[in-house]
C-alpha cells in the first residue's frame, strides 16, 4: 500500500497531506506531532499507544525522526543527567514539539486516512487497522 496521509483539523485550522507514522499498529490510537521552530511547522500524524510511545515512534522514524534526534556533533550541550532519550538510547531535543490529542479516549486525535486503495472520502484510523487486506 501506497503512503497513508491524514487529513484534520486542528484549532480551527485544516490540515490535508499529514504524513501518518505507523498506520494499522495501534489500533487507530493517532496523536498529532507538531515540531515547530520555523515558520512552516512539521505536522505527523503517529500511531502510537500514548503520547511517550508517539515520541518513541518518531524518534525511530528513519525520514522524520532526524527533526527530534540530537546531531552528535551537538550532544555536548545536552546535560545526560538532564536530557529526554529515545527508545534507542538517541538524546532527544523536544523544546519545539507539541503533542495534540487526548489520554484515556479510543481515538486521542480524530483524523482521517487517505491513499491509495482506500476510500476516497477517507478511512477513520479504528477501521484502517480493522481493514482486511487480503
Amino acid at each position: 500500500m501506497s503512503e497513508i496521509k491524514a487529513k484534520a483539523n486542528v484549532n480551527g485550522h485544516e490540515l490535508t497531506d499529514v504524513p501518518v507514522l505507523n498506520p494499522g499498529d495501534n489500533w487507530g490510537k493517532c496523536w498529532l506531532l507538531e515540531i515547530g521552530g520555523s515558520y512552516t511547522p512539521l505536522f505527523l500524524v503517529v500511531e502510537a499507544d500514548s503520547a511517550a510511545d508517539a515520541i518513541d515512534e518518531l524518534a525511530s522514524n528513519e525520514k522524520y525522526g532526524h527533526n527530534i534526534i540530537v546531531a552528535d556533533d551537538d550532544l555536548a550541550d545536552y546535560d545526560p543527567n538532564d536530557c529526554q532519550f529515545g527508545p534507542s538510547g538517541q538524546v532527544l531535543d523536544l523544546d519545539w514539539l507539541e503533542i495534540h490529542g487526548q489520554e484515556g479516549v479510543a481515538c486521542p486525535f480524530p483524523c482521517r486516512y487517505y491513499g491509495e486503495g482506500l476510500p476516497t472520502d477517507g478511512m477513520l484510523p479504528g477501521d484502517f487497522w480493522r481493514r482486511d487486506d487480503d
